[in-house]
């Protein structure tokens, strides 16, 4: 009996061992705490990573910023530009078991239109009508050509959730989502971690290599560092390049790494009530920009691993306006301007998410700025707390970090156009709102890099923000973690992603 009874429990444990093996369980280490876990309301980088797993969209990119399908499988523009049709990949359900089809989709970009914290209304305000031709026939009516939209449909606009769920839940959706992407949703603790398994009905699931995804908030980039060095954490987002070596001197670790289109900026608050007199004066913001050097802060900061630049649009954008340089630094004109604007040691405040990366950062503007003449206060916040103040527009100055887009016009006009949804620093130019416009009217590609330039020539006199980088995208992964890939957007896609034998 006894020796059957061990033989019983040595089969039970071996069985145990088995299944274990079989669960592949990834664990991904986040720099921030996502937002709302609802594409209508999400507002982070870090949500757009979970919302990779979680979440199809219509369309998406590949590695060269090309359109490419998604859960729509092919579409066409009328010869005027003002409606595009779609046709939808067939046998798609949801995570609640609820189709996919032309009707889910008018429900949805009418839900992101219509409800009432949702963050997607700019982005797809020019769609004015969304008509069902067939269950797998949609077509977006817009009253003028609107060049952007299909760039905005890579991102959480095109993101496809259960309209059933979402009306049952109603404000409570964020809580427990229910969207169309590889990934199904299980749970979220505050602060700590976000819980994702496979999901069976996936219309792609052959090439999903995980049964379960948990991402881990990390905000330190030396405990994520520590903890993918340890074994406990298989993918780590956003290392610090000064770990750069670190990562490559290691053989049980990989890198993976991509140039980005997004910008840490210096955001100017510009509204006469904010305290500051750069809101008011031209000549201190561009005192303040001269007082920088950029090439200095990616040198020591991020051990030249990114790109020091004056614009919001990356380098790897066709409406990047090569013929602005960045200006050098120059304090003996900082200090000259200065005098012009009648204020001695102007007082700065600057608000940051308190990561060491912005704090670096922060110290080193504040010592650039100080050499000359202005008095800068730091205010260091935790994310949630920054974020806040940030969304309030409460702040003087903040160090903003955007993850970018491929088209320009979800970076420049949502940041500066006078309607914009990330518009919080009150910058207003009726000559730029006409611009902008223009040239989200204008499908010519050569017509909208000029119109582009003409926006970048009045952002950079106006300096309602200081751009600074943009920083790559930085990965740290186990090596036994096959197929990653990352893309200028930064994003981590779990399609293709398996554990090596």
């Amino acid at each position: 009996m006894r020796i059957a009874r061990k033989l019983s429990v040595t089969g039970a444990a071996l069985m145990v061992a088995m299944s274990s093996a079989s669960a592949a369980s990834l664990s991904v280490g986040l720099q921030d705490d996502p937002d709302a876990l609802d594409p209508a309301q999400g507002g982070t980088y870090a949500g757009r990573i979970v919302f990779e797993a979680m979440c199809d969209k219509l369309v998406d990119l590949n590695k060269d910023l090309q359109i490419v399908p998604k859960l729509a499988t092919e579409w066409s523009w009328n010869e005027d530009s003002t409606q595009l049709t779609f046709k939808l990949r067939e046998g798609v359900v949801y995570h609640d078991g609820s189709k996919f089809d032309a009707a889910s989709v008018k429900a949805n970009i009418e839900r992101m239109q219509s409800l009432e914290d949702s963050k997607r209304k700019g982005e797809l305000s020019p769609i004015k009508e969304v008509e069902v031709v067939d269950s797998q026939t949609v077509v977006f009516k817009l009253e003028a050509p609107f060049a952007p939209l299909l760039s905005v449909l890579t991102d959480r606009a095109g993101m496809m959730v259960s309209t059933s769920a979402a009306e049952a839940a109603g404000d409570g959706f964020a809580a427990s989502p229910v969207c169309s992407g590889p990934f199904k949703f299980v749970e979220r603790i505050a602060r700590d971690s976000i819980k994702l398994e496979k999901f069976a009905d996936y219309w792609n699931a052959d090439a999903i290599g995980y049964d379960s995804i948990q991402y881990l908030i990390l905000p330190d980039s030396t405990v994520r560092l520590s903890r993918l060095q340890a074994g406990d954490l298989d993918i780590a987002e956003r290392i610090a390049p000064t770990d750069l070596q670190t990562l490559k001197d290691d053989d049980r670790l990989a890198l993976h790494e991509s140039p980005g289109l997004g910008v840490s900026h210096l955001f100017i608050n510009v509204r006469e009530d904010s305290g500051s007199a750069l809101a008011t004066q031209p000549q201190l913001r561009k005192a303040l920009e001269l007082s920088l050097d950029r090439n200095a802060i990616n040198q020591v900061a991020f051990n030249g691993a990114f790109t020091a630049d004056n614009q919001m649009l990356t380098p790897l954008s066709p409406f990047h306006s090569k013929d602005m340089a960045m200006p050098v630094r120059d304090v003996e004109q900082a200090k000259e301007l200065i005098v012009q604007s009648g204020v001695e040691a102007p007082t700065i405040e600057i608000t940051y998410e308190n990561s060491l990366t912005d704090g670096r950062v922060a110290q080193m503007i504040q010592a650039m700025a100080g050499e000359a003449g202005f008095k800068v206060e730091l205010l260091p916040l935790e994310t949630s707390s920054a974020i806040e103040r940030y969304l309030a527009g409460n702040f003087q100055l903040y160090i903003g970090n955007w993850s970018g887009r491929a088209d320009p016009d979800p970076t420049l006009n949502t940041f500066f156009g006078s309607k914009g949804s990330q518009n919080l620093n009150g910058y207003s130019n009726p000559e730029l709102d006409k611009l902008l416009a223009d040239a989200r009217t204008e499908v010519r590609q050569e017509e909208r890099v000029a119109l582009y330039s003409k926006i970048n020539e009045i952002l950079l006199g106006d300096l309602p923000t200081i751009p600074l980088y943009h920083p790559s995208w930085i990965y740290g992964a186990r090596a036994n973690v096959d197929g990653i890939e990352i893309y200028p957007d930064g994003l981590l896609r779990v399609t293709g992603l398996k554990p090596s034998n």
